[in-house]
């Protein structure tokens, strides 16, 4: 056999070897981050050996990924991420979901009234976030991708309050939570090349709430999708800020928590493993288009 092919068949085989022990190292790192999220998510900071493993796994997996993004949720956002699926169906997909949660400066506050604040004084921190623990890039690696989520208490809308509203007003009024949005729309506009989901508040169990508190959810929610949405791109001249209806996922008609959706816990909105499947689902039906369309513009940012 001439030598050159044989050296170019050792070539071959090598490198499929290489790329077979890469995708294996890829697989069991996504394994294993998964579990160890899960874990960190359900014992919180309670276990600091857990919480540097993920750290460490992070970082690990800084290295394999194209795209980063972070995400500020509590307890029902881990749900759709662990439970749900989520962080695993964005990682196929090149995707590492960086947790901003409780004990991150930037994950710890997360109701409406606080996103004025935290954009306005800690855009640099959200962006720099690399992982659970306030740890932060100091390499000039950044987030591509934001996703923030409130609470469902915040969609207990007391009533329409007075316009124009205030940002860091702490009444839950529609007023307020217009403001709130107004207020952060040139914040997300000084960052074009960067994504922002706004994911809505979660819809209430039916003895924890009230039919009019649930209308006032929906109509904001529809205010955010049909009015915010495009008049932000109009107004601003960017295509960088996008709502997912995460209450219109799970509310039934009346705007309550769905009855398939709901633990066996009375007075407890979080949703159950139906739940957070539905909405981890529903989530990807509305990014992986917005994604096709996103993923050019960062490769040339």
């Amino acid at each position: 056999m001439n030598t050159l092919l044989v050296v170019l068949l050792v070539i071959s085989l090598i490198g499929n070897a290489v790329g077979v022990y890469v995708v294996y190292k890829y697989m069991n790192l996504r394994t294993w981050f998964a579990e160890a999220q899960a874990k960190l998510s359900d014992c919180g900071d309670a276990n600091r050996g857990l919480t540097a493993s993920v750290n460490d796994l992070t970082a690990e997996l800084d290295q394999h990924v194209d795209t980063r993004m972070v995400y500020l949720h509590h307890s029902v956002g881990r749900r759709i991420l662990s439970q749900g699926g989520l962080r695993n169906d964005l990682l196929d997909m090149g995707i590492l979901v960086k947790s901003a949660t409780y004990g991150d400066e930037i994950g710890e506050d997360t109701d409406i009234c606080h996103w004025a604040g935290k954009f306005d004084s800690s855009m640099s921190d959200i962006l720099e976030f690399r992982s659970h623990g306030n740890l932060y890039h100091s390499d000039g690696t950044t987030n591509d991708i934001v996703v923030f989520k409130p609470c469902y208490p915040n969609s207990d809308i007391v009533g329409e309050g007075t316009m124009p509203g205030d940002p860091y007003g702490e009444e839950r009024t529609m007023a307020n939570y217009k403001a709130t949005f107004e207020h952060i729309k040139p914040l997300m506009a000084e960052h074009p090349n960067k994504l922002f989901i706004y994911m809505t508040a979660p819809p209430r169990v039916p003895e924890a709430t009230t039919v009019e508190m649930a209308a006032r959810a929906k109509e904001f929610n529809d205010w955010l999708i049909n009015e915010f949405q495009p008049n932000y791109a109009t107004e601003t001249g960017q295509n960088n800020f996008y709502v997912f209806d995460l209450f219109g996922t799970l509310a039934n008609e009346k705007g309550f928590l769905r009855a398939d959706y709901r633990l066996n816990l009375p007075g407890d909105s979080h949703p159950n493993e139906a739940g957070a499947k539905a909405a981890a689902s529903a989530f990807l039906a509305m990014f992986q288009p917005l994604w096709n369309d996103w993923k050019p513009k960062l490769a040339k940012s």
